[in-house]
């Protein structure tokens, strides 16, 4: 079950995390500068396909331990809202990002960098639960209705990436990149902060 609260709120947090530039996004924009717009596309695609494949994985490993183990979503909130904090100060304090070439097909580098990056297994197992506000209620469909949202939301800021890449990752775009990661920093530590203390205290 969700609240329109936790609705906004996860919102705000998966374009926070989609808009702040990670491996993904350096692929993309390493295959739409190098080669082409069409191949930065191609690995927002791959991208959301391994996006697509964790939400179904990660809602059913979620749900299995919440019915074995009720507590386990007390300990994956504490988690999740931890992790979001994180991010939101290493958003705040990164200086620059580094283009990342693409060793195979740019769909396939996109499914395979989703599907083994550590950081997409957090978010979907940790971060993604902690919106759902009854878990009794629905919690398998829950968990993939978010998880296809975040694909959605991550999808948008890969596409939007790849067509403006030319302008994000030259030098006159310095100033739009800090302010970029500056308001997604904030975002994701402020609602990392209320999550938590929300919840535990």
């Amino acid at each position: 079950m969700l609240s329109d609260l936790s609705i906004v709120q996860f919102i705000v947090v998966q374009a926070s995390f989609a808009f702040s530039p990670g491996l993904i996004i350096a692929l993309i924009v390493n295959e739409s500068i190098q080669n082409s717009r069409r191949k930065g596309f191609e690995v927002a695609g791959g991208a959301a396909l391994g996006g697509l494949i964790l939400a179904f994985i990660s809602a059913s490993i979620v749900t299995f331990l919440y019915s074995a183990i009720p507590i386990f979503l007390q300990i994956i909130y504490l988690f999740g809202s931890i992790f979001i904090l994180y991010k939101g100060f290493s958003i705040l304090t990164r200086k620059d990002i580094e283009t990342k070439k693409s060793e195979k097909g740019a769909f396939y580098s996109g499914l395979k960098v989703n599907l083994i990056n550590p950081k997409m297994w957090v978010l979907y197992l940790s971060v993604i639960p902690i919106f759902i506000t009854n878990y009794d209620e629905n919690l398998f469909t829950s968990l993939v209705f978010l998880g296809i949202l975040t694909v959605l939301i991550n999808f948008g800021g890969d596409m939007a990436y790849a067509l403006l890449s030319s302008y994000f990752f030259s030098d006159s775009s310095d100033r739009t990149k800090k302010i970029i990661n500056r308001l997604c920093g904030v975002s994701l530590i402020c609602i990392g902060l209320y999550l938590l203390f929300s919840r535990f205290f």
